[in-house]
């Protein structure tokens, strides 16, 4: 069979050649692919292995470390599908039914994540706390409602043990190498062994014990938390054979399988591998979501807290990935492409398998085909041209179609001609057969020519005849039997010397060809320079055709040379790739044989372990690299009947996988086996070995060059040991089985402790285990596709995200989306939202006002809508007339602001989400869905607010009205009967003003009352949190920089400079000689030392300490700076004599180590934390509190209403709202998380999130899962926490009054009120007394705008500043009045939440709170400002409606449009709000207590 030429192929021959580096959208490195040598990585590491046999009998194991790397395909699945992943928001997380977490990811982070030092050491219990924190932290995020699964990684097939091995091999040797690199350097080594991370390996005493750490945490928390008991929990541990990922896939298979599954069922699967993408597409259950930790690529640019509240996690929905591929291959779905029916989940089931050709935990990745160079996408291309062609798809439910896959393979190796061009586009070869084919074939221009043996006679004949132009020959007259191409060559070359030429027919009627010579050009003679001019070209041009190449070839045949040459070349390029890469070229027939169907079997043995589980324990690819992509179908005659054997034992599998670096972690009796010259098995365990860059980029992608291991050889050695093992080593050595722990209420019993010492007896056990069984497949086959009545697109479950919720329409294109943190240069699937017209309108946007919607397209959440917005006007309900919209116009400014803001929001979509919403012209504004509430009388309501930190300005476009799937847990409910909700024997807190927050039991009820069992403290509780506080305050104030500046005689800008990160340019590289104690960028401030004040920054006494020990010690550093305090680069000659420079710059480097300002701990600006000196105050006063404890009695109290009770279910929707502070007592009162129940503490810490506040707390007892809080507190006793999981005990702000509170509190005088000269209920505004009746107020007098603002007249004798007016009073100066005149001097718009919690909107005023993209709710300007009514969310009352009387001043009416403004033209008083009363005399006013 002929190979096509390089001009025939199909696929890639459209490809531009101005593309010098790209093929199908692909990026190829210009630097040749293919090594003759493998490159190494650095001198530092061993190269040459003891064993460099390439023999059939001695082959090296083929891995390729992470060869579908983490970072690599995820980073380009992110940028091709833009909107596949979502930050995950406390309360906006989808309910998941399933749960699955693959352990070993967890292992890693928490005994070794910060180990890059090699003095890092870290004791074991810390570890295994770590990893319980780890695990809890990641159940109380997800909750789930059905299953908690928990898989580590237990023997694993021969095929993933190659890949095992050599990362292990290399791990040990980089260890080794960082070990005596820090001892060269003078570093001291700890007295105690490093952790060796080989350790994670089934059967090593390390993991022996995790097992039974884990099986004591499940114990402690199914028996303790409620968030565990009503889940099913399974462990299967490492002695269990199988991958952890792919005993969940095994589980969910078997599931799946069942008659009875759920066909919506929701999972969450967490993991750091690639390939768990792929295992969660094939189970095409589209509810299934990947969580991650956030992905950083680059530079970090600050350190990543210690503490998991603060780490931001990603969630990868799946049924998004699943719409993207739909439109990635939306061409076949075309009427008449595929001659049979298109099904998607067939291309999910293709696609996973193209996904291995780029390379898998088990197959290296074709030659030149890698992910990060668009591999995939060009597999996509070569798949939609080839499936049309085919019968069917190429992944029949996970077995593969040989035939099908021949022609996928047939296409695709067309890739290699190009690269083959590409790394030989320089040889001399190339461009001389690229010359004669253009020649041949073309004839360019400038082509060097080449002409037959005829041709060169014909030309003499011509040369000749020019030659003679003197002796009166006129015409040459050419044979009539010149061939074709010849007759060409002599018209082309006629035309080059200006000769005229025709056909004419001799005598004998026979046409041929006849050359002429100019014609008048006799009469030109006398024009000597034109002529000397003619003889010059025609002479250039003989001396080209004199100089030609004389080739007796026809163009045919040059064609067939040239490619032959070709195809030489190319077979010498495969042939040098096998030579190097194997041993062997391609003449030795059989060995290409048997590695394509190795290669083959390979494939179709790992589809059998994605979508069967495993075929054969024993298979492995037995070689380094793969073959060629043209080779591959070579072996498609191979052999795919596996047998399925049996797994390694775990020690087994520690001496396959382990180096002699790692001995320890082995048995001692197998020691030598490793180690020992006279061991069978030595050349096992190499010392030195080779790692091959093989054309990768990052050191983690090398293949590590280390002999395989012979399984025969391996377990003959192993077995002459096997009788040295204790019984406890024998034990490690069995297999074990997958746990089930369940809850258990009436099982009560003592489970002692795993951690002696460290870990507490569970005192009351109510867990019990059994063995869990798979569910059982008799009768049953594994099913492969969706389930009937899955929903999908727009229908999916509530929290899933889908595309098709919005009509769109997807294209591929380079559109620079930035996902991480930098613009991609690879396509992304852009999506285009369509019919936008009718729903960017305002008219359409108004209709939504007051209405509940969803926004953040695609990942929707619900929102209610309280204000539209044009480039023109606002658009508000009015409250006085159902459905009037009020207008309400921008200013240019405000005009000026939209415009910006609707720009960004589209830029936003576009760069972000890889979508084109069109033009914005009308806006939404929100308030979001913050959770329910609970209210007094026990109902669940939603609260709708904005919450800083989130968008509240949406698109009108791509706001939703209606969701088919609501989501469950936001459904407001009626409220219960107080004894439904509380039945005798709950458990809850107390609110009453005594015995706040302390523990009680309902025991009966008396109507809508309860009576409680409350455990109450003889004695009043310390509260010594706010006074240490305050006196640490007192201790150590701040003072402002610029005091700071004066008192140490610095120039501001020094202080700044030493303050911060200070660079001096030494032998060309910056040195760092300031301080850190504050960093502008990065927004951070250093505890304890330095903050950001409203004026600027400020420096604690300890700061100020440190500074002038700085310019004490070196003078004449700062005095250098001081000279040049507006310099940019400084360079150590500025400060000193050059022959002391460099030794007084180490000296500074040297002083500040000692000082230890690099270890500052640095928190976020926004963050209120307190230093670790008053944390171990607060300690300290929590110790002494404890030991001087009051006895705990348990006290009955009568009459306690419904809100005086707290169950720790309801905390989430109650205490949300609390305010805290530096120093306030708390409780932790939810019966889930970290945190014991009912322990008490001390807040430390405050941080800011979008959507909650989270506490760093200190607590007054350690427990099992409790923090150091990086470092400032005692292990164990510290924690972050929700403000909604605690009680703020100093700051009672769910305080209830009680009959007992109530009879020792003096009885309030109560305020008379009116409204409207009526009584008011019973109750009163606010419970806080009924409204009685007041004399009517005398006439009105003077001008209306006075009386309207309840401004006294001087002519109308009323002085009394107690003066009670209907509706308005005047200013008060009591104390105790709640709001002030600034807080509603020109507000225009409603004002919410009543008396309590004001928040006053307006625009351009003063002392207003607007949103954080700078527009606030308004109204039309119709309306009385500060006006307090009996209904905490109404508006003030307009006035519009009332004519104003004969004596109304005319200068005080303004323009406008209803409302009453003072005169000038808008903006003349910085003031004035739209909408308000404008007069100059308007006067807001505050309501008396």
């Amino acid at each position: 069979m002929r190979v096509k030429a390089p001009g025939e192929r199909p696929v890639l021959s459209a490809i531009p050649k101005a593309e010098a580096c790209r093929i199908d959208s692909i990026s190829l490195p210009t630097a040749p692919l293919i090594q003759t040598s493998p490159t190494t990585l650095s001198a530092s590491l061993i190269i040459q292995h003891n064993n460099n046999n390439n023999n059939n009998n001695n082959r090296i194991s083929p891995i390729n470390t992470l060869s579908m790397g983490i970072p690599l395909y995820f980073r380009w699945l992110s940028e091709r599908y833009p909107s596949i992943s979502q930050v995950i928001a406390e309360n906006r997380i989808p309910e998941f039914d399933c749960l699955y977490l693959d352990m070993n990811g967890i292992i890693h982070n928490c005994t070794h994540k910060d180990s890059d030092s090699p003095t890092f050491r870290m004791t074991e219990d810390k570890m295994f706390i770590a990893i319980f924190n780890y695990i809890e932290h990641l159940f109380g995020k997800i909750k789930p409602k059905k299953l908690f699964f928990m898989a580590i990684d237990g023997v694993a097939p021969r095929a993933k043990m190659n890949q095992q091995r050599a990362r292990r091999f290399r791990t040990a040797l980089d260890a080794e190498i960082a070990r005596e690199k820090a001892l060269k350097a003078g570093a001291e080594m700890p007295k105690e062994d490093a952790f060796d991370s080989n350790c994670i390996t089934p059967g090593t005493e390390f993991m022996a014990k995790l097992t039974l750490q884990l099986k004591y945490f499940i114990n402690k928390k199914v028996s303790e938390d409620v968030d565990w008991q009503g889940v099913e929990v399974v462990l299967s541990g490492h002695e269990v054979p199988g991958e952890g990922e792919h005993k969940i896939m095994e589980y969910i298979r078997l599931a799946k399988a069942q008659p009875d599954y759920e066909s919506n069922m929701r999972h969450c699967l967490y993991g750091l591998d690639a390939d768990l993408i792929m295992l969660g597409l094939l189970s095409h259950d589209p509810h299934f979501c990947l969580l991650r930790e956030e992905v950083i690529f680059g530079r970090q640019n600050q350190k990543k807290s210690k503490e998991l509240e603060h780490q931001n996690f990603y969630l990868m929905h799946l049924c998004v990935v699943r719409e993207y591929l739909e439109l990635e291959f939306q061409e076949l779905k075309e009427p008449g492409v595929l001659s049979f029916p298109f099904d998607m989940e067939h291309i999910i089931d293709d696609f996973i398998l193209m996904a291995f050709f780029v390379g898998n935990d088990f197959l290296p990745n074709l030659p030149n085909l890698r992910i990060n160079e668009g591999a995939l996408a060009l597999m996509f291309k070569v798949y939609k041209s080839v499936l049309p062609k085919t019968k069917g798809y190429i992944n029949e439910r996970g077995v593969i179609n040989l035939v099908r896959l021949e022609a996928l393979l047939d296409e695709l190796s067309y890739v290699e001609y190009r690269f083959f061009e590409l790394e030989n586009a320089s040889a001399n070869w190339f461009k001389g057969k690229q010359m004669a084919k253009v020649d041949v074939m073309k004839k360019g221009k400038t082509s060097p020519l080449v002409m037959s043996t005829a041709q060169k006679e014909l030309f003499r004949l011509v040369k000749n005849f020019i030659n003679s132009r003197g002796t009166g020959q006129q015409s040459l007259d050419l044979p009539p039997v010149l061939p074709a191409r010849d007759r060409k060559f002599v018209e082309d070359l006629a035309d080059s010397l200006r000769l005229q030429w025709k056909t004419v027919d001799d005598e004998e009627g026979n046409r041929h060809l006849r050359l002429d010579l100019p014609t008048g050009s006799a009469a030109e003679e006398d024009d000597e320079e034109e002529n000397g001019e003619s003889e010059l070209a025609i002479l250039r041009v003989i001396k080209r055709y004199e100089k030609a190449e004389v080739l007796d070839v026809s163009a045919e045949e040059a064609q067939e040379e040239m490619e032959r040459k070709y195809q030489e070349k190319f077979h010498g390029w495969k042939d040098d790739y096998y030579r190097n890469k194997f041993g062997w070229g391609l003449d030795n027939k059989e060995e290409l044989r048997k590695l394509t169907e190795n290669y083959v079997e390979g494939l179709q043995w790992v589809l059998y372990y994605y979508y069967r589980g495993v075929a054969s324990w024993s298979w492995f690819y037995g070689y380094h690299y793969s073959p060629m992509i043209s080779d591959v179908k070579k072996g498609l005659k191979a052999n795919l009947n596996f047998q399925l054997g049996q797994p390694f034992r775990p020690y087994q599998q520690l001496m396959g996988v382990l180096p002699d670096r790692s001995k320890k972690i082995v048995p001692t009796p197998y020691h030598e086996l490793m180690t020992s010259p006279d061991s069978p098995i030595i050349d096992f365990y190499p010392r030195d070995f080779e790692l091959d860059m093989n054309g990768k980029k990052m050191e983690w992608e090398a293949v590590v060059k280390i002999p395989f291991i012979d399984e025969k050889r391996l377990l003959s050695a192993m077995k002459t040991k096997d009788h040295l093992l204790t019984e406890a080593e024998r034990a490690r050595n069995d297999f074990g089985v997958t746990l089930k722990f369940s809850y258990a209420p009436d099982a009560d019993f003592t489970y002692p402790s795993s951690l002696v010492g460290i870990f507490p007896d569970i005192a009351h056990s109510h867990c019990v285990v059994n063995i869990f069984d798979l569910p059982i497949m008799d009768g049953l086959e594994v099913f492969v596709g969706l389930v009937d009545g899955v929903n999908l697109g727009a229908a999916a479950l509530a929290g899933f995200p889908s595309l098709k919720v919005l009509p769109h329409t997807g294209a591929l294109g380079f559109h620079n989306v930035s996902i991480f943190q930098q613009e991609s240069r690879n396509e992304s699937m852009v999506i285009t939202l369509m019919e936008r017209e009718s729903h960017t309108s305002v008219q359409g946007a108004k209709a939504r006002l007051g209405r509940r919607v969803h926004v953040g397209y695609p990942f929707l959440q619900e929102a209610k809508v309280v204000r539209v917005s044009d480039e023109l006007f606002d658009y508000v309900l009015s409250d006085f007339k159902v459905g009037q919209i009020i207008p309400i116009p921008h200013s240019p400014q405000e005009i000026d602001t939209w415009r910006k803001k609707a720009q960004r929001i589209e830029n936003t979509y576009s760069k972000r989400l890889g979508m084109v919403i069109g033009p914005v012209e009308s806006l939404m504004h929100v308030d979001m869905l913050k959770g329910l509430r609970k209210t007094d009388d026990g109902a669940t309501i939603k609260e709708y607010a904005q919450i800083p930190g989130m968008e509240t300005d949406y698109a009108s476009q791509v706001v939703v009205d209606e969701v088919i799937s609501k989501d469950q847990r936001f459904l407001e409910k009626a409220a219960l009967p107080l004894a439904d909700e509380f039945p005798e024997g709950t458990r809850a807190f107390f609110l009453g003003e005594y015995n706040y927050g302390r523990p009680l039991e309902v025991v009966r009820h008396e109507g809508n009352k309860a009576e409680v069992w409350v455990l109450t403290a003889r004695g009043r509780e310390p509260d010594f949190g706010q006074e240490i506080v305050r006196r640490a305050e007192r201790i150590t104030p701040y003072t402002p920089s610029y005091a700071v500046a004066r008192m140490l005689n610095l120039n501001a800008l020094v202080l700044s400079k030493i303050t911060s990160s200070f660079s001096v340019m030494v032998d060309e590289q910056r040195v760092n000689l300031g301080l850190n104690l504050k960093f502008e960028a990065k927004k951070l401030k250093v505890l304890g030392y330095s903050r950001r004040g409203p004026n600027g920054w400020e420096f604690s006494q300890k700061a100020i300490d440190l500074l002038q020990q700085y310019m004490v010690n070196f003078p004449e550093f700062i005095a250098g700076i001081q000279r040049k305090p507006q310099g940019d680069i400084y360079v150590p000659t500025d400060f000193y004599h050059p022959d002391a420079a460099p030794a007084k710059i180490k000296e500074i480097q040297s002083w500040l180590k000692s000082m230890e300002a690099k270890s500052f701990e640095k928190v976020p600006l926004e963050a209120e934390q307190l230093d670790s000196d008053v944390v171990k105050l607060i300690e300290q006063a929590a110790n002494a509190a404890a030991q001087n404890n009051s006895e705990i009695v348990g006290k009955k109290i009568k009459g306690v209403p419904r809100r005086g009770l707290l169950k720790p279910s309801d905390a989430e929707h109650r205490l949300g709202n609390q305010n805290f502070s530096l120093g306030d007592r708390i409780v932790y009162v939810q019966d889930s998380g970290r945190v014991p129940i009912a322990t008490r503490g001390t807040v430390v810490g405050l941080t800011r999130t979008a959507r909650t506040t989270l506490l760093d707390i200190v607590f007054d007892v350690t427990f099992m899962s409790g923090t150091s809080l990086g470092d400032r507190c005692t292990p164990f006793r510290g924690s972050t926490v929700p403000v909604s999981s605690v009680l703020n005990l100093t700051n009672r702000q769910l305080a209830v009054n009680t009959k007992a509170s109530e009879d020792k509190q003096p009885q309030k005088v109560v305020p008379q009120w009116t409204v409207n000269g009526h009584e008011a209920s019973q109750a009163g505004l606010r419970g806080r007394g009924q409204f009685q009746k007041a004399r009517t107020p005398p006439p009105l007098r003077g001008s209306y705008r006075g009386a309207i603002t309840g401004q006294p007249n001087e002519s109308d004798g009323m002085h009394d500043e107690h003066q009670q007016f209907p509706i308005r009073n005047k200013p008060t100066s009591t104390p105790g009045a709640r709001y002030q005149r600034s807080e509603f001097h020109g507000s225009r718009g409603r004002v919410r939440g009543g008396l309590h919690g004001t928040t006053s909107h307006g625009r351009g005023q003063a002392g207003m709170q607007t949103n954080r993209s700078g527009y606030v709710a308004t109204d039309k300007g119709e309306s009385e400002e500060g006006a307090i009514m009996s209904n905490s969310n109404s508006r003030p009352v307009s006035y519009s409606n009332v004519p104003p009387p004969a004596s109304l001043d005319i200068r005080g009416r303004g323009r406008g449009r209803g409302g009453l403004r003072g005169n000038g033209s808008r903006g003349d008083t910085g003031r004035r709000g739209r909408g308000a009363y404008r007069g100059r005399g308007a006067t807001p006013v505050t309501q008396q207590e």
